[in-house]
């Protein structure tokens, strides 16, 4: 038999293995340039993350001082209403304070306590307990003096008065002008004569 037939046939073959091997050489050559172009590419990434993360921190650090900011000022702002409201409130107190002064004045006074001025003095009176009902609405009370042991908390020495007991040595003799509290707090305090004991 003549072998130079086959060789034809063989030679194909060895061709076609090495085309093959070509084809493997090249995929991975492919794959390996694939791995490095991957690796800079998660590199890249990672950076990316990096910024992305501290960006965030900033935008949440910057949205948390903003915050705490508005919230300041929100309690600023409503300190502030608070303390004009309590101001506005106070000023209009004293101005009532006064004026049921004036009714206290007009009440101590022989002239307008007179038969003839009953209608009139009838009619003060129901407002001036209107007055005073409004005050108690406000949690506002006169300050007990008149016979009450001096307490300088509440009470103003305007005069001093002898006297020859003992017991009455620092006790409020007479009320000159009422004193008034909101609650515990002392608004004016109440002006009297304090017995002083005769020497």
């Amino acid at each position: 038999i003549d072998t130079r037939s086959f060789f034809p046939i063989i030679k194909p073959s060895m061709a076609n293995i090495d085309n093959e091997k070509q084809k493997e050489e090249q995929k991975i050559e492919i794959i390996s340039e694939g791995e490095d172009k991957l690796e800079d590419k998660i590199k890249v990434l990672k950076e990316e993350l990096k910024i992305c993360l501290k960006d965030k921190q900033d935008y949440l650090a910057g949205w948390q001082r903003a915050k705490a900011d508005f919230i300041n000022a929100r309690k600023d702002l409503e300190k502030e209403k608070q303390e004009f409201v309590k101001f506005a409130k106070q000023e209009l107190l004293f101005e009532l304070l006064s004026l049921a002064d004036g009714f206290e004045a007009a009440f101590d006074n022989p002239e307008f306590l007179k038969p003839e001025n009953k209608k009139l003095t009838d009619g003060l009176s129901n407002i001036h307990q209107a007055l005073m009902k409004i005050l108690e609405n406000c949690h506002i009370s006169k300050i007990k003096a008149a016979g009450e042991k001096f307490n300088p908390a509440e009470h103003e020495a305007l005069e001093e008065e002898e006297v020859g007991e003992q017991d009455k040595e620092g006790v409020v003799l007479k009320e000159i002008q009422s004193g008034y509290k909101m609650y515990d707090k002392v608004l004016r305090p109440a002006r009297v004569r304090v017995g002083k004991l005769k020497l």
